[in-house]
């Protein structure tokens, strides 16, 4: 049950709602005046409160007017009480935040329907304002785990530089990526994208993350081939409810050649004059038992760029509704080629900003730059 404040200065009107309210089970204070019902409001903090329109000390409309402003009082619901011709005070209330109206004379029956619905959907707002400030606490959490996952510094000695962007977006997605040297020679770079927002993809994202490592500490003789399959097995939709994309690239310094997997995840793209998408070889996404397990090999060049990066980037939206998209993504590569590989990824990372007219994205955004 409620407690609720009653401000009338009709002593008889008090006792009446009072019984009544009383006989539902509510607890019921009472204030003759303005300023004896606004103390009484800061102090108690009522669920409720019944407001009469015609107080001695001030007007009802400033009142409810003043509890609107308060922060700690503008939340609690109230129902104001008129009389039958007052039609236009009725209207001015609702449009400053009453939530209903009682008319004098009133029927018992209407004074606990009309308290008993605004309480409900008063608890219900609370108890919807405390799962949000759960989930929002749940998602900044899940954003900072995602966070301290991905690679702080490249690995040196390997390529001439590398360069990324990682950006987990307000909804919290499932991008993941890892730099991880696997000998002397060969270094594997893949970016991962789990399917959905929330914090059952950003876990999964840990869960992936973690698992590559294991796989890696456990599999000295790496073989690229293998490792996709071994992510296929692991990670069925049935286990997780969830699939994910990848692109996982083996360098190998001493063959001088780049060897890729790519599982559902878009196109990396290899920058020299022009940039060339590398499709082939292209795979179904994991965990729905279609992968098998292929990779093609490039041959690598002093001064090639590649760019990995997730549908975040070429699947966000402006305001009339158009997608950046692949070509856009690829034109801002290209028009960027003589900039150091720093400055390209953040050109085209404040070109997708001005495009997308907004600094949070639906999507996680993730590009990583590499050169050789």
């Amino acid at each position: 049950m409620g407690k609720i404040l009653v401000i009338d200065d009709d002593r008889t009107i008090r006792m009446l709602l009072k019984l009544i309210l009383n006989k539902a089970g509510h607890t019921v204070m009472e204030a003759p005046d303005a300023k004896v019902g606004y103390d009484i409001a800061e102090l108690e903090s009522p669920d409720l409160i019944l407001l009469d329109l015609m107080l001695p000390d001030m007007n009802g409309l400033k009142l409810l007017s003043d509890l609107k402003k308060s922060d700690t009082l503008s939340k609690i619901p109230i129902i104001v009480l008129t009389g039958s011709t007052d039609q236009e005070n009725k209207l001015s209330a609702l449009r400053n935040g009453a939530v209903d109206f009682i008319t004098k004379p009133f029927l018992h029956e209407e004074v606990l329907l009309r308290v008993n619905t605004q309480l409900k959907l008063h608890n219900l707002i609370n108890s919807l304002e405390n799962a949000v400030s759960i989930l929002e606490k749940d998602l900044i959490a899940a954003s900072r785990i995602q966070k301290s996952l991905v690679p702080s510094t490249p690995p040196e000695g390997y390529f001439d530089s590398i360069y990324w962007i990682y950006e987990p977006s307000y909804k919290v997605g499932g991008d993941i990526f890892d730099i991880l040297v696997l000998d002397e020679k060969r270094v594997m770079i893949y970016l991962a994208d789990i399917a959905g927002h929330g914090v059952n993809a950003a876990m999964l994202s840990v869960i992936v993350h973690r698992f590559i490592e294991d796989y890696l500490n456990n599999h000295p003789n790496f073989e690229l081939n293998e490792f996709m399959l071994e992510l296929e097995k692991n990670f069925k939709f049935e286990y997780f409810e969830l699939f994910f994309t990848i692109t996982a690239m083996v360098f190998d310094f001493s063959s001088k050649t780049v060897e890729i997997s790519n599982a559902g995840h878009p196109a990396p793209f290899l920058l020299l004059e022009e940039a060339l998408e590398l499709k082939e070889p292209s795979e179904s996404v994991i965990g729905i038992g279609m992968l098998r397990g292929l990779t093609g090999i490039y041959k690598l060049t002093p001064g090639t760029r590649f760019f990995l990066y997730t549908d975040g980037v070429t699947e966000a939206t402006n305001s009339k509704g158009e997608i950046y998209g692949t070509e856009r993504f690829k034109k801002s590569l290209v028009e960027s080629r003589n900039l150091s590989l720093k400055e390209q990824v953040h050109r085209a990372y404040e070109l997708l900003k001005s495009f997308r007219e907004s600094e949070e994205f639906d999507d996680d955004i993730s590009i990583i730059g590499i050169k050789i």
